[in-house]
């Protein structure tokens, strides 16, 4: 019985972090990528170094990418390497099958900026809720959010934004402070849904105690 509860109870968790995996690939590929907006990520830094190394980006994203995934296996554990290959694997697909467009979903750059961090925040929380993220740069907060006591909402903004700022000399400093805002956002958005979570779960479990 227990075994088949686990099992269930896996399952699930996966098909949730494909439902945020599928979220990710949907904001990035139909609403950011149409806004030409570069915000702070693995993608933007992999351009920078491309500045300095003669590297290709793709190489340059890939050794990021393995890089931070080597140092959340170490700090955060097995579990958490195996759900963040699951996704860094599923992403790139979903993202090849999703149609690209040229042209904004909306008439409204930031209604298109505000459904991009909508679609993209809700993705990223459902991942921190099972213990694990979408990769990259998101890793490397998780992990100094556990060492330094603080949000993962809050590292996700600043090393986001740090990122951003570097990218003034490559895009110019109006798409830079663009980056930094948007970074800056979803940095917030999913301090503020965790927080909601972790207050949901906490009432829910209340409830049941109190009726049992």
């Amino acid at each position: 019985m227990n075994h088949s509860y686990e099992k269930m109870q896996t399952l699930k968790e996966y098909i949730l972090l494909s439902l945020g995996t599928l979220l990710i690939a949907v904001a990035v590929k139909e609403y950011l990528i149409p806004c030409q907006i570069v915000t702070g990520s693995v993608s933007g830094l992999a351009l920078l170094i491309s500045e300095v190394l003669p590297l290709g980006n793709s190489l340059i994203v890939l050794i990021l990418n393995l890089s931070c995934l080597l140092v959340g296996v170490h700090y955060l554990g097995n579990k958490f390497g195996v759900r963040c290959v699951f996704i860094s694997v599923l992403l790139p697909l979903m993202m090849a099958l999703i149609p690209q467009t040229e042209i904004m979903l909306t008439s409204s750059r930031t209604l298109n900026i505000l459904i991009f961090l909508s679609l993209l925040t809700t993705g990223q929380v459902i991942m921190l809720g099972h213990d694990t993220t979408s990769g990259g740069l998101d890793t490397i907060a998780e992990v100094l959010a556990r060492k330094l006591h603080t949000s993962t909402g809050l590292m996700i903004g600043v090393l986001g934004a740090m990122v951003s700022l570097l990218t003034v000399g490559v895009y110019g400093l109006e798409a830079a402070i663009v980056g930094v805002i948007v970074t800056m956002t979803n940095g917030a958005m999913i301090s503020g849904l965790n927080t909601l979570r972790q207050f949901s779960i906490t009432h829910i479990h209340k409830t049941a105690r109190a009726n049992a």
